[in-house]
């Protein structure tokens, strides 16, 4: 294995390693009130925006940040939004439309469970790809993904499933909701988009795994 793609990969597991502090995010709003998590949610997004907003047009500021953390950004991050503040405006996105659809404060218990899956198949998945996709990806597909990455991302998706369906929705009906979202998370992972995985997937698996249980009678 040459030294750049030995550096790439700790690289890459430094950067995913805090990346995964991220699953707060779909454990709080699981496990939490909403009374709590969402205020929570709200504040963090606000504050992770305005210190990008803040980095990216005053210079000092860029500096600063760049002096510190630059090591864990993408080169593309250097000028845009961190992938951790895009995750957290797609996750307070997400949450926002529930809260509308109810009309209330309040997330109903299916919408908390689709947020949980959602949000850590997209962190936990995206992971698993970085790191194998750095480590096997000889073999690309759609661009700079790699089949390696992909077969991770689903594979991790499943186990996430597998250990976690049992106590939050035991039910037999619940396994294609899971299968398809597994599938369509990983699909769009792979995706040569330009905008960001964290922005991008969400807004589409986290209405489309909702309406799955919804309409299967899973409540």
């Amino acid at each position: 294995m040459s030294p750049p793609v030995e550096n790439g990969l700790k690289i890459e597991l430094k950067r995913k390693g805090i990346h995964l502090f991220a699953l707060i995010i779909p454990v709080g709003l699981f496990l939490f009130p909403a009374s709590f998590s969402l205020p929570l949610l709200f504040s963090v997004t606000v504050l992770f925006l305005l210190v990008d907003l803040l980095r990216l047009y005053f210079l000092p500021v860029r500096g600063l940040f760049l002096r510190f953390f630059s090591s864990l950004l993408r080169p593309h991050e250097a000028y845009r939004f961190t992938g951790s503040t895009a995750l957290l405006l797609s996750a307070s996105a997400c949450t926002a439309g529930f809260l509308c659809l109810n009309r209330e404060t309040v997330l109903l218990p299916l919408q908390r469970i689709a947020l949980f899956y959602v949000f850590s198949f997209l962190i936990l998945g995206d992971a698993a790809a970085a790191v194998f996709g750095k480590r096997f990806g000889r073999r690309k597909i759609l661009g700079q993904k790699s089949v390696a990455g992909s077969v991770a991302c689903f594979i991790t998706c499943l186990l996430i499933a597998g250990m976690s369906v049992p106590l939050v929705h035991p039910t037999a009906g619940f396994f294609f909701p899971i299968l398809f979202t597994a599938l369509l998370t990983t699909f769009l992972e792979a995706l040569p988009f330009r905008l960001d995985d964290n922005l991008l997937v969400p807004p589409v698996t986290c209405p489309v795994f909702y309406i799955l249980i919804a309409r299967g009678g899973l409540a």
